[in-house]
């Protein structure tokens, strides 16, 4: 596949204009038209409907939209791939608390002991897409994940559990219960599995939070700055429960646990990627399970 053509209908799809897309790729209107031409030639479908004023995916080209991200990565990522640069090259996926809060300083340490390793570690990412398309593809090598389905290609490695607690920065008289989820004081995040469907149980059909974020270090200052309360990993939180400035909240229902798991395919366990990648993560041998993290272990305040 060509990767110009592949490059033009990506920058098309994204501008929705042929104009802008060509100014984007510092090339004429022409050359862009061509492209897009010999792609819709080679894949026997159109895959743009388009007149003087208005361009738009057809069903085709929303369809052949992901295949061409993706091959458009593996592309990218098999230029670093080769480059002479470093001698060896880890990719690895996982939620933005998860490096934030955990394995930040493993990143730092690893960095530290394998200077010739290029280390590239991606966030805010769906964790379906990171399973689906970033490992199967092979442009991740390790994923983190929340208590993932089991796949008959992907070894599944448990990293660590983390308890979810109800915190804020002021104590309450009583014990949270389902119907202040419904109150302006409740912050909501969505945190991985079991949690969105323990949630969902607890809360009802149709709930919808006055307050709701994506993002765990925005939740966190929210509830440090006294905006109410949520639900927060104890990884997170623990250094702030432990001095003072959030509180522990009881709760009328039993809290979830949460597992990590490190996730690789299965057929390249012996890929030297993965194994440094697995080192970094504090797995020094394919068949261990690693102790739970330090700020994992403190007792509950």
């Amino acid at each position: 596949m060509d990767s110009a053509q592949l490059e033009a209908f990506l920058s098309v799809c994204t501008t929705l204009n042929f104009t802008k897309a060509a100014e984007h790729l510092h090339i004429s209107q022409s050359a862009v038209t061509a492209r897009i031409k010999a792609l819709e030639l080679d894949v026997g479908k159109t895959l743009f409907l388009r007149d003087n004023r208005n361009v738009s995916l057809t069903a085709a080209g929303a369809a052949y939209l992901p295949y061409a991200e993706r091959m458009m990565r593996l592309h990218e990522e098999s230029k670093v791939t080769l480059s002479d640069e470093f001698e060896h090259r880890i990719v690895l996926s996982g939620p933005g608390s998860v490096w934030h809060y955990v394995f930040l300083q493993h990143i730092v340490k690893f960095r530290e002991e394998h200077p010739n390793v290029a280390v590239k570690f991606l966030s805010y990412i769906d964790p379906s897409y990171m399973i689906r398309d970033l490992l199967l593809d092979g442009a991740v090598h390790i994923a983190i994940r929340f208590d993932p389905p089991e796949q008959a290609k992907v070894t599944r490695i448990p990293l660590f559990e983390d308890e979810l607690l109800l915190v804020a920065a002021k104590r309450r008289n009583s014990p949270v219960a389902a119907r202040d989820f419904y109150s302006q004081a409740y912050c909501h995040i969505e945190w991985g599995q079991p949690f969105p469907d323990w949630f969902k149980a607890i809360a009802g059909p149709g709930y919808i939070p006055a307050l709701q974020t994506d993002h765990s270090s925005i939740m966190l200052t929210l509830l440090l700055q006294g905006t109410g309360f949520g639900f927060m990993p104890r990884s997170i939180v623990q250094p702030y429960l432990a001095d003072g400035r959030l509180v522990r909240l009881p709760a009328e229902f039993e809290l979830p646990v949460m597992t990590a798991y490190a996730l690789y395919l299965t057929e390249q366990c012996d890929q030297i990627s993965v194994r440094l990648g697995l080192r970094l993560l504090g797995i020094a041998d394919l068949a261990a399970t690693p102790l739970k993290p330090a700020s994992l272990q403190a007792n509950s305040p």
